[in-house]
């Protein structure tokens, strides 16, 4: 027979033995339990077998002990599989649903016997052992534990003898018997049931690799995965997020079950929140209660515990899947297991798709750069005019990733030449196409005959009402006029060119106004100057002036002046082609890092 401990027949520390009961011959409700004890016995051996649903069990064994040992109440806990909770089914009389109760695994009567393995019977007014966890009310109380290869996995809780006594030597006896029945047959059906669990766990694993290993789509792997892995697991909301390498932001690639509104709580870096901590340290979490947890960040007020695992690739924690349940210690390690599995198959597919994605976003990018190259391309001048008086050369050294860089020369009139050059914030397709439209404009305007401020003033308002804020185009534009040998210009916001006088000091042209596109009205004015043969005029962007050394150092408007000072007696071709190999040799290893546009404009003799 089980240990029992019995307060009713305990004797007190260092008190004398408790004194031994006479037998009492059977009463009616003896022989009623003798009948339950049988039937109960007849129905577990024939009546069930593997395959028995195990609520049908739990209802006719709890209804058979409460006849069996005559009480008020008699339920059934079991433990979960690898869980902190003990389970029971209070079945309500018809046919309605079984409620489910539960309790921590050392809490309460049934939690006593369970951390013991002993029997627990107790009679009113007996001293109540220490008990941990809420504790209903009851007058008398036994409890059986049930084992099954040698550990206590289910309890018998026999609540309120009926007529108010407490329970006897023989319902312990009764129970014992009825006790090793039951936890023969509930081993059996639980052991079914897992085994069913875990053919569907394996089902739906071959079923998730098929389906993953099959799509290169993010999103459609993405919801194979929560597809998969809700017919194994309950989940009320489930998400799954994806480490940015570059800035380690959780990024939220889907997610279901979370009401609107609550965005702000996904906005989670490395090491923050429940799903951060396991980003960070690689390993899962099982939080049964999340209100208890202070990592957890509130996205659904329903929430009462989660379980998050870590997706694994190479090594490296690629991101994290979350699931969340509104009922308190929903998941055990046995869920972690599958969702482990699941994830480290669904880490392959991410991080598949994900490498496909950028692939095809780096194919599509070079096809844009393409676009824009050959858009810049075509707006540039194909050869440098021949002008009399003057020798002019441009050109534009196109950085991998386009830039809004352009320079032209229109031709104004049959003594008169347009210069221009300019720089369209940002790069790739967009800044290609604002200097499309810069040019447009510009031409346009030109051909109008306006006054050079007034040609700036226009191209402003265009731009301004044709692009987003925040895209801007530095530019300068000057007339030569090269039969009395001048240079009327206006600097919107450019890089002042810089005048070399033959027989004078250094002087920049800067007049003009702010950058195009920048106010809605802006004014500009111009300026003319006379060039003087042996006089040069060196017109640049930033990517001149801002390219950098290995260390990090700007080449810098000063280098510039100094290279060009000591090149004065080239030709214009020449001192172009002398810059750009010293800004090149500057920069060394490390490459420019914008498009090198420059055009050199020096006055010969008359």
């Amino acid at each position: 027979m089980l240990g029992c401990v019995t307060m009713t027949e305990s004797a007190a520390p260092g008190g004398p033995p408790a004194t031994e009961r006479p037998a009492s011959p059977p009463s009616p409700a003896t022989d009623a339990s003798a009948r339950s004890l049988s039937s109960l016995v007849l129905h577990l051996s024939e009546g069930f077998d593997a395959s028995t649903n195990v609520s049908d069990l739990l209802r006719t064994a709890g209804r058979h002990c409460r006849k069996l040992v005559d009480c008020e109440i008699a339920r059934i806990w079991v433990s979960r599989r690898a869980g902190t909770r003990l389970v029971a089914r209070e079945f309500p009389p018809g046919d309605a649903p079984p409620v489910m109760v539960w309790m921590g695994r050392d809490e309460g009567l049934a939690g006593w016997v369970f951390s013991r393995g002993e029997v627990l019977r107790l009679g009113p007014g007996d001293a109540r052992p220490p008990l941990k966890g809420p504790v209903r009310e009851f007058r008398s109380a036994l409890v059986m534990p049930l084992y099954r290869r040698g550990e206590v996995f289910a309890a018998v809780e026999c609540l309120d003898k009926r007529g108010g006594g407490g329970f006897t030597a023989t319902d312990v006896d009764h129970l014992e018997v009825a006790g090793e029945h039951v936890a023969f047959a509930l081993d059996n059906a639980l052991l079914y049931l897992e085994t069913e669990q875990r053919a569907l766990e394996k089902d739906v694993l071959l079923e998730a690799a098929s389906s993953l290993s099959a799509s290169f789509d993010l999103e459609e792997v993405i919801d194979a995965i929560l597809s998969s892995l809700r017919q194994v697991v309950h989940y009320d909301a489930a998400a799954i997020y994806l480490v940015n390498r570059e800035t380690r932001a959780l990024e939220l690639v889907s997610e279901v079950g979370y009401p609107t509104g609550s965005e702000e709580a996904f906005g989670l870096m490395v090491g923050q929140g429940i799903v951060g901590w396991v980003a960070k340290t690689g390993d899962p979490a099982i939080v049964p209660d999340v209100t208890r947890d202070p990592r957890y960040v509130a996205a659904r007020s329903e929430t009462r515990s989660e379980l998050a695992a870590p997706l694994r690739v190479g090594g490296r924690t690629i991101g994290v899947f979350n699931l969340e349940s509104d009922g308190a210690d929903t998941y055990h390690e046995g869920h972690l297991e599958l969702v482990t599995a699941l994830g480290a198959q669904a880490a392959l597919a991410v991080e598949r798709a994900r490498l496909m994605r950028e692939l095809l976003d780096r194919r599509r990018l070079e096809k844009e750069l393409a676009i824009a190259r050959e858009i810049q391309a075509s707006f540039l001048p194909k050869s440098d005019p021949i002008i009399p008086g003057f020798d002019l050369a441009g050109t534009t050294i196109p950085h991998d990733e386009v830039g809004g860089d352009y320079y032209d020369f229109i031709h104004v009139s049959d003594t008169r030449l347009g210069i221009a050059i300019a720089d369209v914030s940002g790069k790739g397709i967009p800044a290609a196409l604002i200097m499309a439209g810069f040019r447009m404009s510009l031409l346009a305007e030109i051909r109008n005959e306006f006054a050079i401020r007034a040609v700036m003033r226009k191209v402003n308002g265009l731009l301004y009402e044709s692009t987003d804020r925040g895209n801007f185009v530095t530019a300068f534009y000057g007339v030569l006029d090269y039969k009395n040998r001048a240079l009327i210009f206006s600097n919107a916001g450019h890089n002042p060119p810089i005048l070399f006088r033959k027989d004078g000091p250094i002087a920049y042209l800067e007049e003009g106004g702010v950058a195009l596109g920048v106010l809605e009205e802006a004014l500009y004015e111009e300026r003319p100057i006379t060039l003087h043969p042996g006089d040069i005029v060196v017109f640049y962007t930033d990517g001149i002036s801002e390219a950098q050394s290995p260390s990090g150092e700007h080449y810098g408007q000063q280098r510039i002046e100094r290279t060009v000072a000591g090149m004065t007696g080239q030709s214009a071709a020449e001192i172009m082609k002398g810059l750009i190999r010293s800004v090149e040799a500057w920069s060394g290893d490390r490459g420019h890092g914008d498009d090198l546009t420059l055009v050199v404009l020096k006055a010969k003799p008359a």
